[in-house]
């Protein structure tokens, strides 16, 4: 079974979006929110909204600070799927 996060922080203005072509990609998934994560926790490093299949990155980025980013580049529905092997 894949595994796929959805990471983001609040008030991220693509999260909404992304969580809703995720939603209708048909796969589950686990919405992680960075608020709720120590500073040293590896998520805290991806800009938000970011997606990872089995860990492997699918859209997003990762970043050397813990401070985060936004991720501009989003898929629309149909490249969400390819990117994610549907």
């Amino acid at each position: 079974m894949d595994q796929i996060k959805l990471i983001y922080f609040s008030g991220c203005p693509n999260y909404e979006l992304v969580k809703y072509l995720l939603t209708n990609t048909g796969y589950d998934f686990e919405a992680v929110n960075q608020n709720d994560l120590s500073e040293s926790h590896q998520f805290k490093h991806y800009t938000s909204p970011t997606i990872l299949k089995n860990g492997n990155l699918v859209i997003g980025d990762k970043t050397d600070s813990p401070l985060g980013g936004c991720s501009t580049q989003i898929p629309n529905l149909e490249e969400l799927k390819r990117k994610l092997g549907y």
